[in-house]
């Protein structure tokens, strides 16, 4: 093969490699950005369905309420016996339970009248359907202005079921709009046949839906769908999604593509050209030139000497070292701009704490340290009390502000192995491996008294807050522990902790029987260590 041959497949070759690495650096970029788009949707969408399933535990925790209360289950009875008494019935109803959260209310007996909610008659006609399939529990039906969420519960006297009680929460626009504020970026709303029917964000309301593919997307919008699941719903009612804009990330990233494009055009050229100039002479600079062309065939970037000669072939090794010096700047660019995207992809942007997708890379290596160390892992599950309040009090800034000021005290306050998390709203997780789940528990009560004495500052004005926390605990051979058990344990301890009055810690069983087995652990080595003395 000629000389001029040759050459000019290696400068094809170099075009080649340049325009693939800008293309991998591009395709890399965007396979993160996705990744981390996705993994927010499905998260956010979770914690959705985790208040949707709070609320309909709430109602159901409602009905066991009203069908244990004696003196209603004597009023009932004594209607269906007399056929009097609906006054007093509904009377009392509303002195006992008008403080109750619910919409709509109804008591049905068994042969199907509408004892007490005669103003509802769609959830008295629900109630009456499933009592004749023989059903109790909770279901949802399509209403005019919502989907209603109800919950039911025999109501029972003198061992005998007399009657069904229902309590219903309408799930319309005003429920949607408090779950997620209006936004042109994120959204939540039901939908049926290719249509948004009631959303949190009204303006949006006539977007096109197409469930199979997930999409929501009109002239200006594109969103990304993720299901949240209403349980024993029939196949008739509208299916509730959780959705983010992506319109303005796929902006960033045409933009991203152009500049790539760009970048190895201009690269090509100034190898072709680059090329051009070698074609122009042949002596020892050629066979240098030649020499590193293989290099970089070979996916290296050599550093090249530079001429101190004027005439052609100088300046051309000189403009080639200045390519290279490009090339090596462009990837140190790609390198730093890759290990930007992998840290955001893993931490919190608010707070600078890890998020529930690095939870999920860590947590294997800590169950197999604590196995092999038999050491224990413990999980500290904290919950900022009354959140709610102060951002309805303070705003979101303000209520951004205390989750950054507390985040604050635990990374100034935790441990140097603590692992700490942002992995909700307001709740926040230290994950530890220790010889004693006694000093998880110090930790934790001192982060809450911590809490409680050192108040955030948003704009001059103070804003007093307290923590709560659930701890749990597994041991390291136990080896049937999961992170979803070790987190459900410690959730559990919080609920405690919560329904205790808040500002408080509370052990999980879990960690009750670690401790105790950590001081015999401790005792006897104390023992041993005597004995050997």
């Amino acid at each position: 093969m000629t000389y001029r041959k040759r050459l000019l497949l290696y400068v094809a070759m170099l075009v080649v490699l340049l325009v693939g690495m800008m293309l991998l650096s591009f395709k890399t970029a965007r396979d993160v950005i996705m990744s981390s788009s996705e993994q927010h949707l499905y998260h956010a969408s979770l914690r959705h369905q985790d208040r949707l399933d709070a609320e309909r535990d709430e109602l159901l925790h409602y009905t066991d309420i009203i069908a244990a209360d004696e003196p209603l289950q004597h009023a009932v009875s004594a209607l269906l016996t007399s056929g009097s008494g609906a006054e007093t019935l509904a009377s009392y109803y509303q002195r006992q339970f008008a403080s109750l959260s619910v919409d709509h209310h109804a008591i049905v007996s068994r042969d199907g009248r509408v004892l007490l909610g005669s103003e509802s008659p769609g959830l008295a006609a629900e109630v009456r359907e499933r009592q004749r399939a023989g059903a109790s529990g909770h279901l949802y039906y399509r209403a005019d202005q919502g989907v209603m969420m109800v919950a039911m519960q025999p109501l029972v006297h003198d061992d005998r079921e007399i009657a069904t009680v229902a309590v219903a929460r309408l799930l319309g626009e005003q429920w949607l709009a408090r779950r997620e504020r209006s936004s042109a970026e994120y959204l939540l709303f039901f939908g049926q046949h290719g249509r948004v029917l009631w959303s949190s964000n009204p303006q949006l309301q006539n977007l096109f839906l197409r469930e199979d593919q997930r999409e929501l997307h009109g002239p200006d919008h594109y969103f990304r769908l993720h299901e949240v699941r209403l349980e024993n719903s029939g196949p008739d009612l509208p299916r509730l999604w959780f959705a983010t804009s992506e319109a303005r990330l796929m902006a960033l990233l045409e933009r991203y593509e152009v500049w790539v494009y760009l970048f190895a055009l201009l690269g090509g050229g100034a190898v072709l050209m680059t090329g051009w100039l070698l074609l122009r002479n042949f002596s020892r600079p050629y066979e240098q030139l030649m020499s590193t062309t293989q290099q970089l065939i070979d996916g290296k970037l050599p550093v090249m000497t530079r001429s101190a000669s004027s005439h052609e072939m100088g300046r051309l090794v000189n403009r080639f070292a200045d390519v290279l010096d490009a090339l090596r700047e462009e990837q140190v660019e790609v390198r730093r701009v890759h290990r930007k995207l992998q840290e955001t992809a893993i931490t919190d942007s608010l707070t600078g704490l890890y998020n529930r997708r690095y939870l999920q890379e860590v947590t294997p290596g800590l169950f197999a340290q604590a196995e092999r160390d038999q050491r224990y892992l413990t999980a500290i599950l904290l919950d900022l009390d009354y959140f709610k309040d102060i951002n309805d009090r303070h705003g979101h800034l303000g209520g951004d502000a205390v989750l950054v000021h507390f985040a604050r005290l635990l990374k100034h306050n935790s441990r140097v192995n603590d692992q700490l998390f942002r992995i909700g709203g307001e709740e926040f997780l230290i994950l530890n491996v220790t010889d004693n789940p006694e000093d998880s528990v110090q930790l934790a009560n001192k982060l809450r008294e911590l809490t409680d004495r050192s108040p955030a500052n948003y704009q001059g004005v103070v804003i007093p807050n307290t923590v709560s926390a659930g701890i749990s605990c597994c041991f390291g051979t136990t080896g049937g522990d999961t992170l979803s058990q070790l987190l459900r344990a410690a959730d559990k301890a919080l609920y405690e902790a919560k329904a205790g009055g808040r500002n408080q810690v509370v052990l999980h069983s879990s960690c009750r029987s670690a401790a105790a087995s950590a001081r015999r652990r401790r005792t006897l080595e104390l023992v041993k260590s005597d004995a050997q003395r």
